[in-house]
């Protein structure tokens, strides 16, 4: 399997097996049951391994293949009225490990479009830099190469517990394992950029560690963005076809169907907005937007109409809707009068992030807006 990988997968194996450990050090009884519970462990991991990486896997020994036919023996230590050993559920459908594992590699995405945007961040890096550069001048603690993320230790982390879930998400595991081996590259040099940023090393070297450290900041700064805009496109593309899915088994007039189809909407408005560069054509763009108009304001309708009224949240994701909308026209007004919609585009940006949040505690708050 891809050397990415392979720590995070025989850190579960690991765990799995002081598991197994733990239970009989504390009771010798419990040694059926624990035989009959690695066994599965055995053949859900095998099945997992061969889904995600069409790779061979060894089946379980016989003796084990017959555990998985039979339950463990009951001992006295394991009477009913004294439980001391609970036999492990039977391991979550392909269906159920899939759903868990692209709801944690959603966290990780989301966790990134908040707080740490290579790209912008790069943006500014450049520009700032650029300034000092002419002016000629040393901005004290803010001076050149200073750069906004200070780690991606969270994110890292997030993807890691991601990846090492059991299951197979095959259009966004290989993204996923690309997008955290560049963070993995990234992460040592922005932690030395910024221990050398907060001390008074940078005044004493005269920038040298930092003009050092540019060639190779930028490049890696660069692929993780490359990684992690190819991991944002593959989850986006798997939860369009998810609830393009979703919305087609519910009623025409439902408010889950009429929130699905506005979110809809929006997420390909979006991608219009992804495709769009200096001078470009506007025109697909705000088409898009025309039809999320259109869809916002059939939901718009739909929660007014409902007894008793839709929760404050969605009433405000609609709201929200509204306001992207009009920073989406801002966008393309800019475009076609200057070619630099940089303003407007970070508030499409960020209220489109909002937006994210406002529908999911729609969903959350409100049961007559759960696509389920």
């Amino acid at each position: 399997m891809p050397e990415a990988v392979r720590p995070n997968i025989r850190q579960g194996i690991n765990t799995l097996r002081d598991t197994f450990r733990a239970a009989l050090a504390g009771d010798a009884a419990t040694r059926p049951t624990v035989a009959h519970q690695c066994a599965q462990a055995h053949e859900a991991v095998r099945k997992s391994m061969i889904a995600a990486f069409t790779c061979d896997f060894p089946a379980p020994p016989p003796a084990s293949q017959a555990l998985l036919t039979d339950p463990p023996p009951a001992t006295a230590a394991q009477a009913p009225a004294r439980v001391r050993a609970q036999v492990a559920p039977p391991p979550a459908s392909p269906e159920t490990q899939a759903v868990a594992k692209g709801n944690a590699y959603t966290e990780a995405q989301n966790h990134l479009v908040r707080s740490h945007p290579p790209e912008r961040q790069l943006a500014e890096y450049r520009r700032d830099n650029e300034r000092v550069l002419k002016l000629g001048t040393k901005l004290g603690a803010n001076a050149w190469y200073h750069f906004g993320i200070v780690d991606f230790d969270g994110v890292i982390d997030e993807l890691e517990k991601a990846l090492a879930l059991p299951g197979a998400i095959p259009e966004v595991d290989p993204q996923a394992t690309r997008l955290l081996a560049s963070l993995r590259e990234l992460n040592p040099t922005l932690k030395a950029l910024t221990r050398y940023q907060t001390t008074r090393e940078f005044k004493e070297d005269g920038f040298r560690f930092a003009r050092e450290q540019h060639p190779i900041l930028v490049p890696r700064v660069e692929a993780a963005a490359r990684a992690m805009d190819a991991y944002g496109t593959a989850l986006f593309e798997r939860e369009l076809a998810r609830d393009e899915r979703r919305m087609a088994g519910l009623p025409e007039d439902a408010p889950a169907r009429r929130l699905l189809a506005t979110s809809l909407a929006l997420r390909r408005a979006v991608r219009r907005f992804e495709a769009l560069g200096p001078r470009a054509d506007v025109a697909p763009f705000l088409a898009a937007l025309g039809e999320v108009t259109d869809a916002n304001r059939r939901l718009g309708a739909t929660f007014d109409g409902m007894s008793p009224r839709a929760n404050s949240s969605c009433t405000g994701y609609a709201d929200t809707v509204a306001l992207v909308i009009g920073h989406g026209r801002d966008v393309a007004r800019d475009i076609r009068a200057k070619g630099d919609p940089s303003k407007p585009a970070q508030l499409f940006n960020d209220t489109y992030n909002s937006s994210v949040r406002d529908l999911e505690s729609c969903q959350r708050s409100e049961g007559r807006a759960r696509p389920g």
